[in-house]
């Protein structure tokens, strides 16, 4: 186990509200490889088991993200798909931008900068996606 850094936020937090029949997770912190990346596979599972189809997550308050918060994301984007559901993104900024630029997940994984907009996404699927 990591020892905590003091004066450092680590972990990951993870509030779920409902806007009609999508899904919205508001992740604040850290999704990087423990605890935190364990927690949102955790959160999004659940939203799958619950039989939610239509998730969106928003990254805005996310300050980093490595490869296995990106695999969260990711085999959460595909379960979705393959049950006819939908998964995409808020406002991913900063160094989480760049990386889902730079592993070409921002092309795959439909991304948004509008909360609206990519709610209106889910009813008409190729509007607005960057």
């Amino acid at each position: 186990m990591l020892p905590v850094l003091e004066g450092q936020n680590v972990g990951l937090q993870i509030t779920a509200r409902r806007a009609g029949d999508v899904a919205i997770l508001d992740i604040t912190g850290r999704a990087t490889i423990g605890e935190s990346s364990e927690s949102m596979t955790r959160e999004l599972q659940r939203h799958l088991a619950e039989g939610n189809r239509k998730v969106l997550v928003n990254l805005a308050l996310v300050s980093q993200i490595d490869s296995t918060g990106l695999s969260a994301l990711v085999r959460a984007f595909v379960s979705l798909e393959r049950s006819g559901g939908a998964l995409k993104l808020l406002r991913p900024s900063g160094n989480v931008r760049h990386v889902l630029e730079l592993t070409r997940l921002i092309r795959s994984i439909p991304t948004f900068e509008d909360e609206t907009t990519a709610l209106e996404a889910f009813v008409q699927p190729a509007a607005g996606a960057h």
